[in-house]
C-alpha cells in the first residue's frame, strides 16, 4: 500500500477519478466501490475519503468526464451543420451514437442516484446546463420569435423523448428493423415534434 506522501492531494484525486472511470467502463456503475478504487490506486479507503466527501462525489467526477466528452461531440456537430433542423437531427443521432459507443459510462450518468441531502456541485450542474443550453440554441434558430420559457420547454420536452429512444435502444427494447431503426425514429421524432411546435407558434 502506498504511503500518504507518495502523491499530492491533486494526484490522488486524479488517480481515483481515473480508476473510477475504468471501473465504470469495465463493470458499469454497480462495479464501483470505495474498496475497489482504493485498491486500484494503492491507497486505503480512509485516504480516499480524505480526498472525497463520499463515493457519490467520486462518481460525479467520473460522470463529469463523460459529460464533457459528450458535449465536445455535440458541439462539433452543432458547428458543422449550418441548417437548423438537420442540425438537431444530427445532434440527436450523435447523442444516440455516444450512448452506443460508451454504454456503461452513459448509463452511469443517468442511473447514479444521489442521497436526498446531497448538494449537487456547481461544476457538475454546469455540465448539465451546458447540454440543455446547446439544445436550446439549436431550437431557438428554428423559432427565433419564441420567448425563453417556450424555447426551454420545447427543448426539454424534445430531449426527454430523444433520451427515451436512447434508453430503449440500449436496453434492446426497440425491436428495431429496417422500418424503425433508432436513427429513423430520431428523425421522425425531431421532424414531427418541431414542425408541429413551429406551426403551433405561428397560430398564436
Amino acid at each position: 500500500m502506498a504511503r500518504r506522501n507518495d502523491h499530492t492531494r491533486e494526484e490522488i484525486q486524479g488517480m481515483a477519478i481515473d480508476a473510477t472511470r475504468t471501473l465504470i467502463a469495465k463493470e458499469g456503475l454497480e462495479g464501483v466501490s470505495a474498496r475497489k478504487v482504493a485498491q486500484k490506486i494503492g491507497y486505503t479507503v480512509g485516504t480516499l475519503y480524505q480526498n472525497f466527501e463520499n463515493i457519490h462525489e467520486l462518481i460525479l467526477h467520473a460522470n463529469a468526464f463523460s459529460l464533457t466528452q459528450l458535449l465536445v461531440e455535440l458541439e462539433k456537430v452543432y458547428q458543422a451543420e449550418p441548417r437548423a433542423l438537420p442540425r438537431i437531427i444530427r445532434i440527436a443521432n450523435t447523442y444516440l451514437d455516444f450512448g452506443q459507443r460508451h454504454e456503461k459510462q452513459w448509463i452511469a450518468i443517468f442511473r447514479h442516484t444521489l442521497p436526498r441531502d446531497f448538494i449537487m456541485p456547481d461544476w457538475y450542474q454546469a455540465r448539465i446546463d451546458a447540454l440543455f443550453s446547446l439544445i436550446e440554441r439549436a431550437v431557438r434558430e428554428l423559432a427565433p420569435g419564441r420567448d425563453k420559457k417556450q424555447i426551454q420547454l420545447a427543448s426539454r420536452t424534445l430531449w426527454s423523448s430523444v433520451h427515451g429512444i436512447c434508453i430503449l435502444n440500449i436496453g434492446n427494447k426497440l425491436y428495431s428493423d429496417n422500418i424503425a431503426t433508432p436513427q429513423t425514429l430520431m428523425q421522425s421524432l425531431v421532424t414531427h415534434y418541431l414542425s408541429a411546435w413551429i406551426q403551433e407558434g405561428s397560430k398564436a
